[in-house]
């Protein structure tokens, strides 16, 4: 994602200093490939900050916004049959954050995005990223690209979530993803995995 770009900045006041690499790399692609509408791309962000427990999108509500994250958390979650919470992905800084399935097909998110601590963030609307995806070839590419790594972490989810016991998930998220044992509270942890606090607790007792 994005690393210290001062493209932007030389257009506009903003620059952006995110480091992720799925969309820093989509990025310097769409950059290689035509100059003119990655600059265009960069200014047509706006700055924006949330602060913990608010959302930048709700469950029903329709998607507006693609986001990029330049500091905080933000959990992804829906709710099942029995009014319980669940949390299907966490994102950090530097990545992209979108009600996938709302923003493409206009219909109510199944699907709320929650801080879980402040949160600054860029954020392009729906409206503008499609004029600009018509009108360059590589603003489209980058899209597809982002929707593509969407796609395959998907695919390591569903695995994630129906293959593994809850003790293989916990070794999974220490050896792929150190930044959530780190970052998240065992509460989000726990809901992330499926299982109560108390059982996290015991897993993470006789490891």
């Amino acid at each position: 994602m994005l690393s210290h770009i001062k493209e932007a900045s030389e257009i506009s006041s903003k620059s952006m200093q995110i480091e992720c690499t799925a969309t820093y790399t989509a990025l310097k692609k769409m950059k290689s490939r035509d100059i003119n509408a990655y600059n265009e791309f960069m200014v047509s962000f706006k700055e924006g900050n949330c602060k913990r427990g608010q959302f930048l999108n709700r469950i029903h509500e329709i998607s507006n916004n693609i986001y990029i994250l330049k500091s905080g958390i933000v959990k992804q979650f829906r709710y099942k049959e029995d009014g319980n919470e669940y949390t299907t992905w966490f994102n950090f800084k530097g990545d992209v954050v979108i009600a996938y399935t709302s923003f493409i097909k206009q219909t109510p998110s199944k699907e709320g995005i929650k801080a879980l601590e402040d949160c600054d963030f860029y954020s392009i609307s729906r409206d503008m990223y499609y004029k600009l995806k018509m009108k360059y070839h590589a603003v489209d590419s980058f899209f597809r690209e982002i929707s593509e790594a969407y796609c395959i972490d998907s695919q390591e989810r569903l695995f994630f979530l129906l293959a593994l016991t809850a003790k293989q998930k916990y070794d999974y998220i220490i050896k792929n993803y150190p930044d959530f044992i780190q970052n998240l509270s065992c509460k989000e942890i726990s809901s992330f995995i499926g299982v109560s606090p108390e059982t996290l607790s015991r897993i993470r007792k006789y490891r």
